[in-house]
């Protein structure tokens, strides 16, 4: 089997950094391209960026065992269904951390957020809980394909609140839905669009789309490789006050030489 048969290659890079003023940072991020073929013709590649929150270490802990147990789980997966893998592997892992925090008194309350995207073939899942988001960005233009559990984002669909008043509400961190509070959770795999030619996906903690516009998100990504345009984003946020940990995944998609049936490049 040819390494690259549909005519695209990935350029993807994964950064997090502590922000101008947390004292740790409860963020995690992945980014899992098999090396076997045929595990990657089933399960294509996989990102995932948590978000943790939690008393002590609880938050640290949180995102790491949501992005580590997802990882395992979903390489796992037996078939060839990689959507059903996704959301298993986000319940397993909100089932792991709701049963240790209740195994350990330090980590009460703990939970994370975690958005997951699977590229497998030229179809595009993803999976998500809380407010870490997934762009996807195509000729400078920006497309926010998740929705925040938040209280605001909820005020907003409600028409109660202006998206503008959003930004700046006291209670824009309050969660509606995370990964590991509650015993049993709700998750839904969604598809869009095939993949194109240009596209650019960023994956990202609240730390970055909380300082740095979408449009500016795709500006950075549509100009820069996968590295690059990832530690731009970051200074940006830090630059702006980094208030907040700041995690990103960016992953931008090619032609691939020589291939026989090449991806369309979109309009």
């Amino acid at each position: 089997m040819s390494a690259q048969p549909l005519g695209y290659a990935l350029d993807a890079f994964t950064a997090s950094d502590i922000g101008c003023v947390r004292s740790s940072n409860q963020d995690s991020l992945a980014f899992v391209s098999p090396k076997a073929p045929e595990v990657r013709r089933r399960l294509g590649v996989l990102a995932v960026v948590a978000d943790g929150m939690g008393g002590h270490n609880g938050g640290e802990v949180a995102s790491a065992m949501a992005v580590d147990t997802i990882c395992r789980h979903y390489f796992a997966t037996p078939g060839d269904d990689p959507g059903q893998g996704l959301a298993l592997a986000l319940r397993a892992a909100n089932s792991a951390i709701f049963q240790a925090a209740e195994a350990d008194s330090e980590l009460d309350g703990m939970g994370t957020t975690v958005t997951a995207m699977v590229l497998v073939g030229e179809g595009v899942l993803f999976a998500h809980v809380g407010d870490s988001r997934l762009y996807r960005c195509f000729a400078g233009q920006s497309t926010q394909l998740t929705e925040d559990d938040s209280l605001v984002a909820d005020m907003v669909r409600k028409r109660l609140i202006a998206s503008e008043q959003a930004r700046h509400h006291p209670a824009r961190n309050v969660l509606l839905r995370s990964l590991g509070t509650q015993a049993k959770l709700s998750i839904v795999t969604q598809r869009c669009d095939p993949l194109r030619i240009g596209d650019r996906f960023v994956l990202c903690s609240d730390g970055l789309w909380d300082t740095v516009e979408p449009q500016e998100i795709a500006g950075i990504a549509a100009s820069l490789d996968a590295e690059r345009a990832c530690r731009q984003m970051i200074e940006l946020a830090r630059d702006r006050g980094g208030s907040d940990n700041i995690s990103v995944i960016v992953i931008a998609i090619h032609a691939a030489e020589g291939a026989a049936e090449p991806l369309p490049h979109g309009l």
